[in-house]
């Protein structure tokens, strides 16, 4: 009779481990699904941040200034050497400007003209300056609004 119920609790053990491993499966498993809950004013702070970022002229590389063709022939051979589509052509009277690049730094402007002299020797660094609109706002002879 001893060896009968040793086996009938083994049996039950098995059984038991058995029932728990197939049932705590989904006790621990997750959806996939995520749910973020942010308010609306955070959302539209990071998207004005994001404006404002964009808008921010920092130093910049000019590597041409002279005529319009000459300009779109360079820009399109700066983009090709250095596949870099963020070179933008500026016109100030009389000459068109090729300016590369957005560093945030002197220096980080100062290792990309190590390179970009190789090929464009005359380039330099500089800062922008911005330029103010006034397109809604009328001035008066006074100054006052």
């Amino acid at each position: 009779m001893l060896f009968y119920n040793n086996q009938n609790l083994n049996f039950k053990l098995i059984f038991l481990w058995f029932f728990l491993l197939i049932f705590s499966k989904n006790l621990f498993s997750q959806d996939g699904k995520v749910i973020i809950n942010m308010d609306t004013t955070l959302v539209k702070l990071i998207d004005l941040k994001k404006e404002l970022n964009s808008e921010i002229e920092n130093y910049k590389i000019q590597i041409f200034s002279g005529s319009r063709s000459d300009a779109e022939n360079t820009i399109s051979e700066y983009k090709i050497l250095y596949n870099d589509s963020a070179a933008i052509i500026r016109y100030e009277a009389p000459n068109y400007k090729i300016w590369i690049g957005n560093y945030y730094t002197l220096v980080e402007a100062e290792k990309e003209i190590l390179e970009v002299r190789k090929k464009y020797p005359n380039a330099f660094i500089f800062k922008p300056t911005k330029l103010i609109k006034f397109e809604n706002e009328k001035l008066s002879r006074n100054g006052r609004n």
